[in-house]
């Protein structure tokens, strides 16, 4: 049933699946191989590539393509430089092989998930009472392969990036299932539009602003969360870390489910505040330095996902014309998971070699709360929402 919007939850599983293998256990990984030096710049890549990218893959769905072919090849592409960037780990290759392999497969992949997103967006009638039942299968397959990596014993083996890339590229097959999301925007002649940067007018409205400024903002000590999280657990003796990690999903599968009756109920300003706090209350746990706060951190990041990152999708699919809604995801993602990637990964690793290694776990963590509190303020003194609820602020 070529089409049919049950592929959109096929999807989903299968392309947060393909990472769930191995993002949670890179930094072990790299460790094990004798790489750990390389493990900041590994995790800096996809961020960088996400500043490129995405932008123009989305002007082009809004002008000229289909965005479920895009998704397809782009997903295929990308599969198989994934599988060389771990064979050449397992290998003895050596970091400057995976780096490059690495690059590449990040280049190719990073405007999959805003595609996806904006597919997902457009093929729904009332995006905000149902984009969460489709995207917590995101989430479920992003558990699955958590709980695979641990329970056949991968959380330090490259083979759990080869077995990330094979399913890659059984999500690429799958993205010619979609329902078909043609270009609503008119073909621009200028260079400009072309690579995405006709996105940047959004900016012009306040709400929007101050959103993709928090988002940058919020984004930032975010990249402690994967990048050193797993270290932490495995320094305080856990063994399962990926398993583990999975309880942050197991929250954010109940608010994916959740998200349409908490939009009906509540402003777009209360859930994007309350996100925040969550973001904020898991570093503080995470700075008692024991594993049970730590796992109690975790399990709030899956609300303050769901309900910054997530949510905050269905608002700007909704404050946008249908002609920049590809280019609309995209930005979100240059200043979430691109910019402020970027910025992240720089600032949380240079902070962890001047802290942790003198001050230990909590001061480190503590510092990331501060920064945290910070964006927390600025969202809610910048952010004006102008509804009585969320679901009709959506509509505006």
């Amino acid at each position: 049933m070529k089409g049919h919007r049950y592929w959109v939850a096929v999807v989903f599983f299968l392309l947060a699946s393909a990472p769930g293998f191995w993002f949670p256990a890179l930094s072990n990984i790299l460790e094990k191989a004798g790489l750990g030096g390389w493990t900041a710049i590994a995790f800096i890549i996809p961020p960088i590539c996400g500043m490129i990218s995405p932008l123009v893959f989305g002007a082009q769905v809004d002008q000229r393509w289909q965005a479920q072919k895009v998704l397809g090849f782009v997903m295929l592409l990308g599969a198989g430089f994934l599988y060389m960037a771990f064979h050449s780990i397992e290998q003895g290759w050596g970091g400057g092989w995976f780096l490059f392999f690495f690059i590449i497969n990040a280049l190719i992949s990073a405007p999959g998930w805003s595609l996806l997103t904006t597919i997902t967006l457009s093929s729904l009638a009332q995006p905000e009472k149902t984009f969460g039942l489709y995207r917590v299968w995101g989430t479920l397959g992003w558990m699955a392969a958590g709980l695979i990596v641990s329970l056949v014993g991968l959380d330090f083996s490259p083979q759990a990036g080869k077995l990330g890339a094979m399913i890659r590229i059984v999500a690429g097959a799958a993205c010619f299932l979609l329902p078909v999301t043609l270009p609503k925007g008119a073909i621009s002649k200028k260079w400009s539009d072309a690579l995405g940067f006709g996105a940047l007018k959004l900016l012009k409205n306040r709400d929007l602003f101050v959103y993709f400024l928090t988002a940058l903002l919020f984004s930032i000590p975010l990249g402690a969360y994967y990048l050193y999280t797993p270290i932490h657990l495995a320094e305080l003796g856990v063994k399962k870390v990926s398993a583990l990690m999975i309880s942050a999903q197991i929250v954010e599968t109940i608010a994916m489910l959740g998200m349409g009756l908490v939009f009906a109920k509540f402003r777009v300003k209360g859930i994007l505040l309350m996100a925040i706090g969550c973001g904020v209350a898991r570093y503080l746990f995470y700075s008692l330095d024991e594993v049970g706060w730590l796992v109690t951190g975790i399990m709030l990041h899956g609300i303050c996902w769901t309900f910054f990152f997530e949510a905050g999708r269905v608002f700007v699919h909704r404050r946008v014309e249908e002609s920049m809604r590809g280019q609309a995801q995209a930005l979100l993602g240059f200043f979430s998971s691109g910019l402020g990637g970027v910025i992240g990964i720089l600032v949380v690793s240079s902070l962890h070699g001047a802290i942790v290694p003198h001050h230990g776990w909590p001061i480190y963590w503590l510092i990331l709360t501060g920064m945290n509190v910070i964006t927390l303020i600025i969202f809610a003194v910048g952010y004006r929402s102008r509804s009585v609820s969320a679901e009709s602020a959506l509509s505006q």
